[in-house]
């Protein structure tokens, strides 16, 4: 299968999640998922790649191999000089060999996965299935905001609400490539709750004090772009 989207889109939840389903369905024996990249893959000198490929392979066997990010096992400017392609052919030949027991699924940027699909005819023949994942909409990024502050038992004041409500919708609008989604709510997230540590460390701490996200405890990212296009809101 072939995963398709920005960072933070959910790929490898699914990848998770197929695993468990095709267990459940006798696809596959055990359903685990093991994830893996170019760097735990390719090796620096001739002949290794192979066995680095063939190791990792072996731990995903009954399972689920996620690999993110494959497209850099052939990148574009490589100019031959590359151990990425003996990967890629170490790693048809045991799909091919393990092709009962085994699910692979690669992941990435949706144009660079569509360059490295089409660099090798085995990758076209062996990868049938894509599933695009879409950037999440400014609600969904405040959901998944309100998830985590619900998780955690943390409630955001009005003033707070439409903040992070305004960012998202910012963000979302100029969103490139780097866009982090679901990523960028946990960061924010993540940043609140420290910034409201610091704030109340010096005051007599009651429930609701430390139960509450004030909108001066959100700090936004210095690297996502807002409205207005050079502005940027920073930590």
């Amino acid at each position: 299968m072939v995963f398709y989207g920005k960072p933070g889109t959910g790929k490898t939840t699914v990848a998770r999640l197929i695993g468990e389903i095709y267990r459940a369905l006798g696809v596959i024996s055990k359903g685990h998922l093991v994830e893996s990249d170019r760097a735990k893959l390719v090796a620096a000198y001739v002949g290794q790649t192979a066995i680095k490929t063939s190791e990792v392979v072996n731990t995903a066997l009954g399972g689920i191999l996620f690999i993110d990010e494959a497209y850099t096992l052939a990148p574009a400017d490589s100019h031959g000089n590359d151990y990425g392609q003996e990967a890629i052919d170490t790693l048809l030949k045991l799909m091919e060999d393990h092709r009962s027991d085994l699910v692979v699924i690669v992941a990435g940027y949706p144009d660079e996965m569509g360059r490295f699909i089409s660099s090798n005819p085995g990758l076209q023949s062996r990868f049938s299935k894509y599933l695009s994942f879409e950037d999440y909409t400014p609600e969904e990024l405040i959901r998944i905001f309100n998830h985590f502050c619900q998780k955690n038992d943390y409630r955001l004041t009005n003033s707070a609400t439409e903040k992070v409500g305004t960012f998202f919708q910012s963000a979302y609008e100029n969103r490139d490539k780097t866009f982090g989604n679901a990523r960028l709510a946990r960061n924010v997230f993540e940043r609140a709750i420290e910034n409201q540590s610091t704030r109340i460390l010096s005051t007599e701490m009651t429930g609701d004090l430390l139960m509450t996200i004030e909108d001066c405890d959100l700090t936004f990212p210095s690297d996502v772009k807002v409205l207005g296009g050079s502005r940027r809101i920073g930590f």
